[in-house]
């Protein structure tokens, strides 16, 4: 089979499953199937599978066919300019999630600090502060076996480890940092309503529910971060969180602290209140 009818094909069904993007996803597909760069498989619409190529295509489109998530299927994903291992088991590295990177970085001072980033996940957020400011060291920490080698291994690939303990934590408070030690928590914690995980996107439901499930109201994670901030956190020290929908901040913005001040709300690409700022006073 010719490149150009295995991707024909492959966004026919694509489309008729109701994917947003066929054409995107059928070209990385194919060029993840022939190990061959996107570029090629476009330039040269005639080069013909080989028979093995095409059964690994057929497998991959299987398996996103049956909604599993391009990135797990994929085994690596951008994020913030950088390639990260993105194996099935960890929570899928967002878009959304880099604005939350842009404002850590912007109050994070200049000459370095100490950060805890707590619910790493594949470890993207810890790995893009390491990786835009090398005066800076931290902590990477997860309640999921899985996220902690997988963040271990990004932070390797990008030589950060000496810079950066990957930690499986349980709770923020099972962190191994003295009172007042940290400049920075920053995290994306589970926030969404365990009532609401059941009418999730069917590729969300792949991802693991350690990562989503914010408890009954969804805050639960919040509850104990501001209490480990409040603890952890120095003087001038900043936190910054990741939240839902506009409901999710208004709630977060009512339940903060005294001791912390909020310093700003900041909307994602779709207007949508994304990450919040405080400053412990």
């Amino acid at each position: 089979m010719k490149a150009a009818e295995a991707r024909r094909r492959l966004v026919r069904a694509l489309s008729a499953e109701g994917i947003s993007s066929p054409g995107l996803e059928a070209d990385l597909l194919l060029s993840f199937a022939c190990s061959l760069a996107p570029s090629f498989i476009l330039a040269q619409p005639d080069h013909r599978l080989a028979e093995e190529d095409a059964r690994r295509l057929d497998l991959l489109a299987g398996r996103r066919l049956r909604r599993e998530p391009l990135q797990y299927i994929l085994g690596e994903w951008e994020f913030y300019g950088r390639t990260l291992a993105t194996p099935p088991g960890v929570l899928i590295p967002r878009p959304e999630t880099e604005l939350l990177v842009e404002k850590a970085l912007e109050t994070l001072p200049a000459e370095g600090g100490f950060f805890l980033d707590w619910g790493t996940g594949t470890g993207c957020i810890a790995l893009s502060l390491l990786c835009e400011r090398s005066a800076l060291s931290g902590i990477a920490a997860d309640c999921n076996p899985r996220a902690i080698a997988t963040a271990w291994k990004n932070l390797g690939r990008y030589g950060l480890l000496s810079r950066c303990l990957a930690w499986h934590s349980r709770t923020p408070d099972d962190i191994p940092v003295a009172a007042g030690s940290l400049d920075m928590l920053v995290s994306n914690p589970p926030y969404i309503p365990t009532e609401r995980l059941a009418s999730l996107m069917e590729e969300v439901r792949h991802e693991p529910l350690s990562a989503l499930d914010g408890g009954a109201d969804g805050a639960e994670c919040y509850r104990r971060l501001f209490a480990a901030g409040d603890r952890m956190l120095r003087s001038g020290g900043w936190m910054l969180f990741e939240a839902g929908d506009r409901e999710q901040v208004r709630f977060l913005e009512k339940t903060a602290p005294p001791c912390f001040r909020l310093n700003g709300i900041f909307n994602d690409m779709s207007g949508i209140p994304r990450v919040l700022v405080w400053r412990r006073v």
